[in-house]
């Protein structure tokens, strides 16, 4: 018990911290491919910040930091996220969601050479949003679609319904 409640501690004490530490860019410009670029590891700090940040703590620097992340994702060459609506079905009652759904994405495109394969950024996008979800149940609404991904993640046939809705 001493152990778990030392590890829980532990993590919230790194996460206040890494939120502490996170400035979001200020006067950033896209104009060519190369500006993408130049801002990957402040895009994936970001990435970092808006998943591991409760919904609940610095809306100010969650909506900038949205807005950058939009900014690079709307503009960034390699990187494309598709939103299939059998895919990305929890729009209507939770449509935060689609921001950690779009972080799981690119960070699996960057993570892997700047990856096109749909499946593999719709399960990374599905799994991302399921940890968010996760993390923020207090500040969402209850999503019986999420929480269905919840179990299929946990049985290990995610892939397997992903592929049957994108047919």
């Amino acid at each position: 018990m001493k152990r778990i409640l030392s590890l829980l501690l532990f993590s919230f004490t790194c996460t206040v911290l890494f939120s502490q530490n996170y400035n979001v860019p200020k006067d950033y410009k896209f104009v060519i491919a190369e500006d993408y670029k130049t801002y990957e590891p402040q895009i994936k700090e970001t990435m970092e910040w808006l998943l591991q940040t409760s919904l609940g703590q610095d809306s100010k620097k969650r909506q900038e930091a949205n807005a950058f992340f939009i900014a690079w994702l709307t503009g960034e060459p390699d990187i494309k996220v598709n939103i299939h609506p059998k895919v990305v079905n929890f729009m209507d009652g939770n449509p935060e969601l689609l921001i950690p759904f779009m972080i799981g994405w690119s960070k699996y495109a960057l993570d892997n050479n700047y990856s096109k394969d749909n499946i593999a950024g719709n399960m990374a996008g599905i799994e991302a949003t399921v940890t968010f979800y996760r993390k923020n149940r207090g500040y969402l609404k209850q999503d019986k679609n999420i929480e269905k991904y919840e179990k299929l993640i946990e049985k290990g046939n995610l892939e397997k319904e992903i592929k049957k809705n994108l047919k």
